[in-house]
């Protein structure tokens, strides 16, 4: 059989595009090299729910109001808002979004791990390996939806992502008895070009770090020491693409999710802006078959929607956290922040723009409302 796309990956951005082009009457074929949806997880969990208009799941096991931040000096801001975020069951998550592709008519193929793919003017062409087994199979199209170390953007010689986060994550025995509140940390002792954090998810706790250019281990030590009696009982880990690429299309293929770095660049989430770049993929495609135009000039089409859609705020954000990795081990400058930001008119204002999707606004106007702050991020000293 010839399909009309091949998707390479079965994470939420893989599976949703499978669901839209299946539901829409393309044949799909999808590849998960794994055995079992959403293992190994390598993700805290934590979304808007927005994510939940797309995804028909009751994966969720937390909801949260706030967050405390932790700065060096020990001292911490509180920031809550009225609308929830959710701490959800990654696994179950990605079974549900699985599942719908599968209802729709997707052929979805486990523990199948993509090797090569080859482009011609006639078709896309996958070679994989099935159980043990090697295979092939032809689309017009071929889509990258396999993660940060995607083997479709290697093979198909797309750019790398700039920046790639470290992380070490744990499912920890200890109970937080503030289940309505993110733990977030920062400073030279928490993380190194990132933060550190810790997830109140029912009767566990996720504490994990991610961080640039080192090894996360050491800081993660020193997270879960604030947690007195703390019992490992679970690790999972993953890169984080957080710069997207120039080009997330070619000829006869697009890149998806962390295989194109669309992904958060201030907290590495990857769900939601995953799955838009999903619903515009869709959109692309539509148009390339209507017009039987599979080629590079057909395909950017994709990209113009997803930046027309969150372009604006990946790259503000972007600059942010490219800012904030350079001080990020400055505790001196990281605690007078601190000072300048924790009064009552800039936590209002906080809580009231606060948006776990789109953080940048929060940025731009506490830099409005607190000028001063301007010369730190001129001098960082």
């Amino acid at each position: 059989m010839v399909y009309d796309v091949i998707v390479s990956g079965a994470g939420p951005s893989g599976s949703y595009l499978s669901y839209l082009l299946s539901k829409n009457g393309y044949k799909v074929l999808q590849l998960e090299e794994h055995k079992e949806i959403g293992k190994p997880v390598e993700c805290t969990g934590l979304v808007s729910e927005r994510v939940f208009k797309y995804i028909d799941s009751k994966a969720k096991i937390n909801e949260v109001h706030g967050a405390n931040v932790y700065f060096p000096n020990n001292k911490f801001i509180h920031i809550s808002k009225g609308e929830k975020t959710i701490v959800m069951y990654r696994d179950d998550f990605d079974k549900d979004a699985s599942a719908m592709a599968i209802s729709a008519g997707t052929d979805l193929h486990v523990h199948s791990r993509v090797i090569d793919a080859t482009i011609s003017d006639e078709y896309a062409e996958v070679k994989y390996k099935q159980d043990g087994e090697i295979k092939y199979a032809k689309s017009e199209v071929v889509v990258g939806a396999d993660g940060a170390n995607s083997t479709i953007r290697r093979v198909l010689n797309y750019e790398r992502p700039e920046k790639i986060i470290s992380t070490y994550q744990v499912d920890s025995s200890f109970y937080l008895e503030d289940q309505d509140d993110v733990n977030v940390f920062i400073g030279s002792e928490n993380s190194k070009g990132f933060f550190g954090w810790a997830v109140p998810s029912g009767e566990i706790t996720r504490i994990g770090v991610g961080v640039d250019h080192v090894t996360a281990i050491k800081y993660f030590k020193n997270i879960n020491n604030k947690f007195d009696g703390s019992k490992i009982l679970g690790i999972n880990s993953g890169p984080i693409p957080i710069n997207y690429l120039k080009k997330t299309y070619g000829n006869r293929s697009l890149l998806l999710g962390d295989a194109a770095g669309i992904v958060k660049p201030l907290s590495g989430g990857g769900i939601y802006t995953g799955i838009i770049s999903a619903k515009n993929a869709y959109t692309a495609l539509d148009n390339a078959f209507n017009n039987g135009d599979f080629s590079e000039d057909s395909l950017k089409y994709y990209q113009k929607l997803w930046k027309k859609e969150i372009g604006k705020e990946l790259f503000v954000d972007r600059l942010i956290q490219n800012y904030f990795s350079g001080i990020s081990t400055n505790d001196k400058l990281l605690n007078k922040i601190y000072e300048k930001i924790n009064n009552e008119d800039v936590i209002k204002m906080i809580n009231r723009l606060g948006d776990i999707d789109y953080p940048a606004k929060i940025v731009l106007s506490i830099l409005l409302r607190k000028p001063q702050l301007l010369k730190y991020f001129i001098f960082k000293s």
